[in-house]
């Protein structure tokens, strides 16, 4: 009779357990530290340097000049005066759709923590090496976005 053995599956079974096992002390590991301990530029290069480069001009090796949406040029202190740092806050938690722009940004707020965030909001002021003006004229808005209406 023909008998089955299952070793081999079982054995996928728990390296594949073990590896899915594996990732969740490493993720509380990660959210668990203090704010003051947060190293902005590393997570900056580990989660954003791929779509928005290294040195954060939007030139990621993601980044193609055939794509609808180009990523953001975080050096660009005429527009990132147009944002305050609770809307580059909520772009960076929620992804492009929660502030309608590209759908290819990812919503991190599952793999970042508030601190982290805040991190990178505090690191992208630092790269345009500028701060929110609060409202601003139209005419400096179209200055940043030809379409703006």
């Amino acid at each position: 009779m023909y008998k089955k053995n299952y070793t081999f599956f079982i054995f996928l079974s728990l390296v594949f357990l073990w590896c899915v096992l594996a990732q969740v002390p490493l993720a509380a590991l990660a959210s668990s530290k203090p704010s003051e301990e947060v190293d902005a530029p590393k997570v900056y290069e580990r989660w954003c340097s791929s779509c928005h480069g290294l040195k954060g001009r939007g030139d990621g090796v993601n980044s193609t000049l055939d794509m609808a949406i180009n990523p953001r040029d975080h050096t660009d202190p005429l527009f990132m005066t147009t944002r305050s740092d609770d809307q580059l806050a909520d772009v960076i938690s929620g992804g492009g759709t929660k502030v309608a722009k590209s759908p290819i940004m990812p919503p991190w707020e599952a793999t970042l923590t508030k601190e982290e965030i805040r991190a990178l909001v505090v690191y992208m002021r630092g790269l345009c090496d500028c701060v929110y003006e609060g409202v601003i004229s139209h005419k400096k808005l179209r200055r940043v976005d030809v379409n703006f209406r």
